[in-house]
This record gives structure tokens, C-alpha cells and sequence, in this order.
């Protein structure tokens, strides 16, 4: 069998460039003092971006697994930064919305974030950063047309 460089794989590259973005955010978001993980911010974000939102709709939007979900939604409901309400159609459905202390959290959150992906973009430059994005929807894409045609 011949020898592969796993550094220079497409997935290992693309996995290690993730986890380094990851722990970067996590990193500049503790030295503000904000005390949420990263992952739920994430979710926090989508959340106040799509007030009423269901679990499943944040699993499609943010490309993550139900019970990964439902952990981080746990976690922001016990920390009061969101809320679970009934749905008004389907009451075993709960619509997620975000809190007053989940504004502020997210109203500190979002210029350091903001600005932690503007100095990369920055350091990448304008082409390499269009470029980039383009390749990034292209691969998303291609995954989500894979198990689409799976199904």
C-alpha cells in the first residue's frame, strides 16, 4: 500500500484548518470575558437570527446532528440566554427564542467575533477569500447533494 501524507489530505487539512478556527474563537471570546462556548454561541446566533426557530431547523442550518443540538440548545435554555416556548400549531414542538440576557450575551459576542474573521480575511486578502468561500459552498454542496441522492 503506498504511503500517504495525511497532512497534505484534503480532509485532514480542511478538519485542522476547522478545529484551529474553533479553538481561535474560543480563545478570543474567553479573553472578553464572555463565559459560553464557542458551539453555543453558534447556535445563539442562529437562534437570534430566526426568532421561533424549531431544533431540527438549527440542525439543517448549522450542518450538526440532533443530539449535538439538543445539548447546546440545554445548555443556553439552563444558562436563560434562550427560551423554549410551544408551538402554537403542534404543542410537542418547542420554538426556540432568544433571550434579554441572550441579546446581550450575543450583543458582546458578534463585534469579536466579526473581527477575529475580518483580521483571517484580511491576512488572506479579498481574492483568496472570495476564492475560498466559493470552494467551501462548492464542497458544502456537493456533500449535501451526496446524501441527497442516497436517501
Amino acid at each position: 500500500m503506498k504511503k500517504i501524507d495525511i497532512q497534505d489530505n484534503f480532509g485532514y487539512l480542511l478538519t485542522s484548518a476547522t478545529n484551529a478556527l474553533l479553538t481561535h474563537m474560543q480563545r478570543a471570546i474567553q479573553e472578553q470575558g464572555i463565559n459560553v462556548p464557542f458551539e453555543q454561541l453558534r447556535v445563539l446566533m442562529y437562534i437570534s437570527n430566526n426568532e421561533g426557530v424549531k431544533q431540527q431547523n438549527i440542525c439543517e442550518g448549522l450542518s450538526k446532528v440532533k443530539p449535538g443540538v439538543s445539548r447546546l440548545v440545554d445548555g443556553l435554555v439552563k444558562k436563560k440566554l434562550v427560551e423554549q416556548r410551544p408551538d402554537k400549531i403542534d404543542r410537542r414542538v418547542k420554538n426556540l427564542f432568544i433571550t434579554k440576557k441572550g441579546l446581550e450575551v450575543r450583543d458582546q459576542f458578534f463585534p469579536v467575533g466579526l473581527g477575529e474573521l475580518k483580521k483571517i480575511e484580511a491576512k488572506l486578502g479579498d481574492l483568496e477569500t472570495e476564492q475560498l468561500k466559493q470552494h467551501l459552498r462548492s464542497i458544502k454542496e456537493i456533500i449535501s447533494n451526496s446524501l441527497n441522492n442516497n436517501e
